[in-house]
This record gives structure tokens, C-alpha cells and sequence, in this order.
């Protein structure tokens, strides 16, 4: 099998710069059979790396060679010589090493024991002007980066159930919802961690809220809504400076914009709304309309899944109130735990109210205005 290249790549000459002759040996081996390589040299020192760089077109230096100065300064000394373009080279994927070699400057990061065909392709592109990362280096990096970033939002999600027992039996429920809303729409996006993490962190801004806010047992005052809609954006800003991926902070800072331009904190319509977070908003009226509250009763499902529908085009993105209806239709969505038919033969036909009967008691809401003809879904939440 021939080995991969860029398809536009230049040759060039390479310097090995290293004061280990197995190293040195073993380079020159691999590069041997690389068309992209027209000449090799080599350097045993970083002093004598930095003296013959100008007359190469990239640098492959192993990174042991920058000794106590560390890869970054070393990185510095072959700029300022003139090197155009290096490749770090060690003989592990340290994820920390890898980071410093390429904030220093480096184009790319190698493995001596690299696939040959791996390594090939990182010359090729190097030499062409263009960073290309083999495989084994990349993903203990993504391990490492993934571990943190489950970690920050397990220590967050937990924040927030300790701060409010009701929310955090709606953290688990409603990310089950988005998923399967999110497998009708973008499986990508449903597969994807990031968008579990999203879901789970959604309401983190309401660590900022006061527990007497939270608790009471009964309709808000305008002067508490306005506290509690403060939630979306003072989210963002706990999970932005974070540096968790960007679907986390879409969910977190826009579940509460609405399609028509109405919601908040930004007054986002349409689809300036990112995608995830117009999944979500969907899954989080439904599933906060069927949950307990400490100011109301739960809704039957179906008059919860009535009631999103009828906010297609003016508080939900109509293209996801479609997918949810053909998933519930296809069986695919559950809501209380059993799929809501809105087809059933005519000879069959009855009434019936998904996940259970009608409370018993009567159903409080923060705003009567969600009962009129025209509900203001979001208020319910």
C-alpha cells in the first residue's frame, strides 16, 4: 500500500536533530521510503540543530535534546535560527508534552515508533505547511481531555443537586428525553457526550438562585421571575471559562430562547438558536410540566405533549416539534415511560392520558396565563 500524502505536498529536505544514534538511526529508516523527502541530514545537539536549520526545510527534533531549557524555549532557539517548520518527535504521547510542542510552535507531534505510513503523511503535510497528528499521539490527549471534562461536570451536576432535590430528579429525566428527541434530528449530536453534558448542566445557573426561591411553595412574584430567569446566563458564565465544549455552553447560556425571538438571556430567534439547545428546550417543558414542583401538581403527558405542539413556530422550532411527534408516533420517544399515539383506529379510538391518570388535586402554575388558549410554555418551567 502506498504511503499517504498530502495530495499537494512539496519535497523537501529534512533535519533529524537528536544525540541518540538509535533514534537517529531509526528516523532516517522510516523516512527512507517517504517521496516527500528528497534529502536527510542530521544534527547531534541542540546548538548544531539551530546552526544547520536554515538549510532545511523541516525539523523532525526529539524532544528529550531540550534538556532543562524545556520544549518551548527550545522550540524559541530554532525559530530564531530560522527553522521553517518542525516536528516534535518522542517515544511516548505524553498528553502535556504534546500540548507544550505545539503551543511552542510546532507543527505537529511524532512517535519514533510511529506507523510508517503515519508518519509519511505528518512529513508530507509538514513539509507542505500543514499540521496532520497520527492517531497514537492524538487520542491520549482526548482521553485526558475528556476524563477533565467528565469530571468538571459530574463536581457541577452534583452542585446542583445538593442545591435543589426536585431539579435534580429533572437532570437525569430530561437528558434521557433530549436524547432520544436528538436521535430523531442528528444522531451525532444525540451519540455525543457533549450534548449529555449539556443536558445534565442546564440548569447549573440556579446555584446563583436562592433557596427560598427554588422551594416556594407557590407562585413566583415578578421581582423572584426575574431572579430565577437569570439562571441561563449566569450559567454560561460559570461553564464558559471552563473550556468545556461549546454545545455545553449553547444548552447552559440559550435552553430558555424561544423561536419567535421572545425568550431570554439573549432574545435569540430562529436559528440564531443553536441546534442543541432548540432540542433541549423542548425536552425541558416537557418533562418540567410533568414534574412535581413545590408550587404545583404534575400535568398528564398528554396535556404536556398537547401543549409543546401547539408552540411549533412560536416558542419551539417547528422542524423539532415534527421530529418529536414522528418519534412518539414510531414509538421511539417515551414520555412517562410509554409511547403518546395521536393515530389510533377510529373503531379504538378512546381517551387516554399517557404515563397515568389526572391528579387528583387541582394543577398549580406559577402564571394562570399558561391555562388560556395561547400558553406560555416557558413559564411553566
Amino acid at each position: 500500500m502506498p504511503p499517504l500524502q498530502s495530495a499537494r505536498a512539496r519535497a523537501g529536505r529534512v533535519l533529524l536533530a537528536s544525540s541518540n544514534s538509535h533514534t537517529q538511526a531509526t528516523l532516517r529508516a522510516m523516512l527512507a521510503g517517504c517521496d516527500a523527502v528528497t534529502a536527510i541530514t542530521e544534527a547531534w545537539s541542540l546548538p548544531e540543530a539551530c546552526e544547520l536549520s536554515r538549510a532545511a526545510d523541516l525539523v523532525l527534533f526529539e524532544a528529550g535534546e531540550a534538556g532543562r531549557l524545556g520544549v518551548t524555549a527550545a522550540l524559541d532557539g530554532l525559530r530564531a535560527a530560522g527553522a521553517p517548520a518542525v516536528i516534535v518527535v518522542a517515544s511516548d504521547s505524553d498528553p502535556e508534552m504534546v500540548r507544550s510542542s505545539l503551543d511552542g510552535g510546532a507543527l505537529s507531534f511524532a512517535l519514533t515508533w510511529s506507523d510508517l505510513r503515519a508518519l509519511h503523511a505528518t512529513v508530507a503535510a509538514a513539509l507542505d505547511g500543514q499540521g496532520l497528528m497520527p492517531t497514537e499521539v492524538v487520542q491520549p490527549a482526548l482521553e485526558q481531555a475528556h476524563g477533565r471534562i467528565r469530571a468538571v461536570v459530574e463536581s457541577l451536576a452534583l452542585a446542583v443537586e445538593a442545591k435543589d432535590s426536585v431539579t435534580s430528579r429533572h437532570l437525569r429525566s430530561v437528558t434521557e428525553l433530549a436524547v432520544q428527541l436528538a436521535a430523531q434530528i442528528d444522531t451525532e449530536i444525540a451519540e455525543s457526550d457533549e450534548f449529555r453534558y449539556g443536558c445534565l448542566l442546564h440548569d447549573v445557573g440556579k446555584i446563583g438562585v436562592p433557596e427560598r426561591i427554588l422551594s416556594k411553595p407557590g407562585p413566583l412574584t415578578d421581582d423572584e421571575w426575574v431572579v430565577m430567569r437569570s439562571h441561563p446566563d449566569t450559567g454560561g458564565r460559570v461553564v464558559d471559562p471552563l473550556g468545556l465544549p461549546q454545545t455545553v455552553v449553547d444548552i447552559v447560556r440559550h435552553h430558555h430562547e424561544r423561536w419567535d425571538g421572545l425568550g431570554y438571556p439573549d432574545g435569540l430567534a430562529g436559528e440564531e438558536i443553536p441546534l442543541a439547545a432548540r432540542i433541549f428546550a423542548v425536552c425541558d417543558a416537557l418533562d418540567a410540566m410533568t414534574s412535581e414542583r413545590p408550587y404545583r401538581d404534575p400535568l398528564p403527558h398528554s396535556i404536556a405533549y398537547a401543549r409543546v405542539r401547539r408552540e411549533a413556530g412560536r416558542q419551539f422550532d417547528p422542524m423539532v416539534i415534527s421530529a418529536l411527534e414522528r418519534g412518539v408516533l414510531r414509538g421511539e420517544i417515551e414520555l412517562g415511560g410509554q409511547a403518546t399515539s395521536t393515530h389510533q383506529p377510529a373503531a379504538r379510538r378512546r381517551r387516554r392520558r399517557v404515563g397515568g391518570a389526572t391528579p387528583a388535586g387541582p394543577v398549580f402554575v406559577p402564571n394562570p396565563a399558561i391555562l388560556r388558549t395561547n400558553p406560555a410554555v416557558s413559564r411553566a418551567l
